[in-house]
């Protein structure tokens, strides 16, 4: 089974069927945003895997991230589809590690008998909104609505704040744009937070429907850390959801960045799931003692 470097439209809709079906059938989508934009971008590799002219299952590779996402349809599954898809993946990848999106028993089990690990683990906390009052910035910074003008500034404070970070941290310019198309894009959504050296933070949030929004991105500049911004970008972001009448957020922290899930834990967030990255174990360390 060899990968496909881009999709045809009647591709994309058949992925996007089967997407669907496995949604309904898991009450969890088992392709997050970023693949799923992939499938029109490029910057994926593809692998379709059909059952005479049925699709029966799905994965794709990001190798920019390192990671794959698998879909088998719910009418395919125990066939042998999602074992035939990660040979496919490991004949290409040294070691594929696959997302598995609220790690339901199914993937679990999947995973387990394919000899795969949880390598990582990324918390979905949430939290009601009611009425959040704006907070005050700190001396010599001001929070404001992003401008087009702002895409350079914003992508390099973005860079800095995400330097490690194994998605966020390679945003560009061109993944800003596929966002500002998409049509929960609102630009009083992102909010900045701006002092004489310019971008110091930001908070992006993102509306899901007319009850959910999201903490999408969260960031400070190294050279504004230990000054409460984060705090206060958290607290600018929630109250413009809050305007516009959300009444439950969610958002996604890794689950090793203990800072970050302290300062959102502080913020009243509870976690309400995780997600898992399943990968080769890691060889234990020889020697002789």
């Amino acid at each position: 089974m060899e990968p496909l470097t881009e999709l045809s439209p009647a591709q994309r809709a058949r992925v996007l069927s089967l997407v669907s079906a496995a949604t309904d059938a898991d009450g969890a989508s088992p392709l997050n945003e970023e693949a799923q934009l992939l499938l029109a971008r490029p910057g994926a590799w593809h692998w379709l895997a059909t059952d005479g002219a049925a699709l029966a299952g799905y994965a794709q590779w990001q190798p920019d991230n390192a990671t794959a996402q698998l879909v088998v349809h719910p009418a395919a599954r125990r066939r042998g589809v999602g074992t035939r898809l990660l040979a496919a993946l490991a004949a290409r990848t040294s070691a594929p590690a696959v997302w598995a999106f609220r790690d339901l028993p199914a993937a679990h089990g999947f995973a387990a008998a394919a000899g795969l690990v949880p390598v990582r683990g990324l918390l979905v906390l949430a939290k009601p909104l009611h009425t959040v009052v704006a907070p005050v910035a700190p001396a010599g910074v001001t929070l404001r609505p992003f401008m087009d003008a702002d895409a350079d500034a914003f992508l390099a404070t973005n860079a800095a704040a995400f330097a490690h970070h194994p998605e966020q941290g390679h945003f560009s310019a061109a993944d800003l744009t596929a966002r500002q198309s998409e049509e929960w894009w609102d630009p009083a959504g992102l909010v900045l937070a701006e002092d004489a050296d310019g971008v110091a933070g930001f908070h992006w949030t993102k509306r899901h429907d007319a009850d959910t929004g999201e903490v999408y991105v969260l960031g400070v500049h190294p050279r504004a850390a230990g000054r409460g911004l984060g705090g206060v970008l958290l607290q600018a972001g929630l109250a413009h959801l809050a305007r516009g009448d959300v009444r439950r957020v969610i958002l996604y922290v890794d689950a090793d960045n203990t800072a970050a899930v302290r300062l959102y834990e502080r913020g009243g967030f509870t976690r309400d799931h995780a997600d898992v990255l399943y990968g080769q174990p890691v060889p234990a360390e020889g020697g002789i003692a």
